[in-house]
């Protein structure tokens, strides 16, 4: 049973973590040098501290290595983020997850320790697409806080490019679903192109099914 979690890294995503095991009765310890991101949910988790994890003694003064499972959400600095695996792994933490945003940062994580690695877009997206295939978007599950599901036009210098040459998780960290074309002949219904392969360019009018982070989004309408 998961009794005690480490967080480290208190953006949308870690925060999110903290604050959800916390209500499920884990024992959580959330950790952040940002203060002010500490201060935000001392109230929602058993213990928030603001301190730099990559020095190994903070790490021992909080007994990160009692911990069963350590989850480190730093996705700003990737130095940091291989180095706090690294010491929960020394310090005997059985379990450590890494959010990352890149296959090749995976590769690097899983290279020096880390049980788990999550691209939290990509995998929503997988997820998404799944039940998007069979007829099920109802039941998909609630989205983490900071990340939406949203139809949006394709922007004018998307329009003829590939889907590969645009490169949307890693350029924009967005996941794209679907493509919802207009029909060819008018009355007709629109085609729905799911999870499109890399050479699918966008056309003029095309609509898109994306997930992502609310504030990349919103640049997008």
């Amino acid at each position: 049973m998961l009794r005690k979690v480490a967080v480290f890294g208190l953006g949308q995503f870690g925060a999110s973590v903290a604050t959800r095991l916390f209500r499920d009765g884990v024992e959580v310890l959330a950790v952040d040098r940002n203060l002010r991101l500490v201060e935000q949910i001392q109230d929602d988790v058993s213990v928030a501290v603001a301190f730099d994890a990559t020095a190994r003694e903070n790490l021992v003064a909080y007994d990160v290595g009692s911990m069963d499972v350590a989850i480190v959400a730093i996705g700003t600095n990737f130095e940091a983020a291989v180095l706090v695996t690294v010491l929960c792994k020394e310090l005997g933490v059985p379990r450590v997850v890494v959010k990352v945003n890149s296959p090749l940062r995976r590769r690097v994580l899983e290279s020096v320790g880390a049980d788990v690695t999550v691209m939290p877009e990509e995998e929503m997206g997988h997820r998404l697409a799944e039940h998007l295939a069979h007829e099920s978007v109802v039941d998909f599950v609630e989205l983490p806080q900071g990340f939406s599901l949203r139809r949006v036009a394709v922007p004018a210098a998307w329009i003829g490019r590939s889907l590969s040459e645009l490169s949307l998780l890693r350029q924009e960290r967005l996941n794209l679903i679907q493509i919802v074309r207009a029909p060819a002949v008018e009355g007709e219904e629109a085609e729905r192109i799911v999870l499109p392969h890399g050479e699918m360019r966008l056309h003029a009018g095309d609509r898109i099914d994306v997930i992502g982070p609310d504030e990349v989004l919103d640049r997008h309408g």
